[in-house]
């Protein structure tokens, strides 16, 4: 078997999902209910999905960097606009947008959270710079919880 192989598929299935996710919730969102039910069902996926890398990979710090480039265009969108990235250019606006589109998936279950308004700004605003390493650590968890285990 070629070096680097599990981790490569590990990547594009992940992402696969992923892109995924975010079309069928977005066209999910027409129908109340089944949006929240797609959202939950991608947490399944995500986590059946950390399984079974864990059993394929074999090594946390692997699935860690797996859990990392998938979720690098997140950290680059959340990161650009907390150093304020954002306004340096006219096109740099739509970070904050193109962020809320990657995390497409969870928004359904964001939209349960209330209506709060912290230092002038929705809460889930904020919810969107946490979301991305959530999602990442909860597909690490299952080899987490595996070395733990031993």
């Amino acid at each position: 078997m070629k070096r680097g192989v599990p981790i490569s598929k590990s990547i594009f299935r992940i992402y696969l999902i992923h892109l995924s996710a975010i079309l069928a919730v977005w066209l999910a969102m027409y129908y109340p209910g089944l949006d929240i039910m797609l959202s939950i069902l991608y947490l399944v996926v995500l986590w059946e999905e950390g399984n079974y890398t864990c059993r394929r990979i074999h090594n946390p710090l692997k699935q860690a960097a797996v859990a990392v480039i998938w979720q690098m265009p997140g950290f680059i969108l959340a990161l650009s606009v907390i150093l304020g990235w954002d306004r340096l250019t006219d096109f740099a606006y739509y970070f904050i947008f193109i962020l809320e589109l990657w995390v497409t998936p969870i928004l359904p279950l964001v939209s349960l959270l209330p209506a709060w308004t912290i230092l002038e700004r929705p809460l889930y605003y904020y919810l969107f710079f946490v979301i991305v390493p959530i999602l990442a650590v909860y597909y690490c968890l299952p080899a987490i919880k595996k070395e733990v285990r031993k």
